[in-house]
């Protein structure tokens, strides 16, 4: 691993109400209901490499269970064709207790786009945009259904390690920047080596070796 300096930005969504995109006839986007931590890896590694993806490349396959298995971690799928195009995973940050000393009030719970993106054999088809409609949408009807949402937050971070046309394309899309770090990083110095994910691959191997 090796320190590599970083600039991350915070957006807020600061845009309307928007309604799930109409899809091409060839497209269907699906929300993937039962929690598989191969199809959730799979997902982040197709298509995330091409980007250097890194955060979860180490992640063995109890890692990978005990995420898809939290209940406010959802992922939808998108397919063309009848093969996975792209995803969308948002996280439910659920309400905390107020910092103020004595104050009942909670904060506000709020969505994260924590992933986003098509697979490479999808991209210049339009396919982005509709993406991130979908997602914004499907945020906002996920904290609609919350009791103490009455605020819409959707957020999502990026960094100038990642495509570098996703700052723009979030911005396009709606989200305002409300903070920005810029830190050392700790990265794979090997990144082939790192997307190899061996950590996951034995231990879904051990997992189910045969007695």
């Amino acid at each position: 691993m090796s320190s590599k300096p970083i600039t991350t930005w915070y957006l807020q969504y600061q845009g309307p109400t928007l309604s799930l995109p109409d899809w091409p006839t060839d497209c269907l986007l699906m929300e993937a209901r039962r929690p598989s931590p191969e199809l959730s890896q799979f997902l982040f590694h197709a298509v995330g490499t091409p980007w250097h993806w890194f955060s979860r490349l180490s992640w063995d396959y109890q890692q990978w269970l005990d995420h898809v298995a939290n209940e406010d971690v959802r992922t939808w799928v998108l397919y063309q064709d009848g093969s996975i195009a792209g995803f969308v995973e948002l996280n439910l940050h659920p309400s905390t207790p107020s910092a103020v000393a004595g104050s009942t009030e909670a904060k506000q719970c709020s969505v994260e786009l924590k992933f986003f993106g098509l697979l490479p054999a999808f991209t210049g088809q339009g396919l982005g945009p509709k993406l991130s409609q979908a997602a914004i949408a499907l945020a906002q009807q996920w904290l609609q259904a919350q009791k103490n949402a009455e605020t819409p937050n959707i957020w999502v971070h990026t960094c100038s390690d990642d495509h570098p046309a996703a700052l723009a394309t979030y911005q396009r899309a709606g989200f305002v920047e409300y903070h920005r770090e810029q830190e050392a990083a700790t990265i794979p110095v090997d990144y082939a080596e790192a997307a190899l994910c061996r950590s996951y691959v034995h231990s879904r191997l051990a997992r189910f070796q045969k007695p």
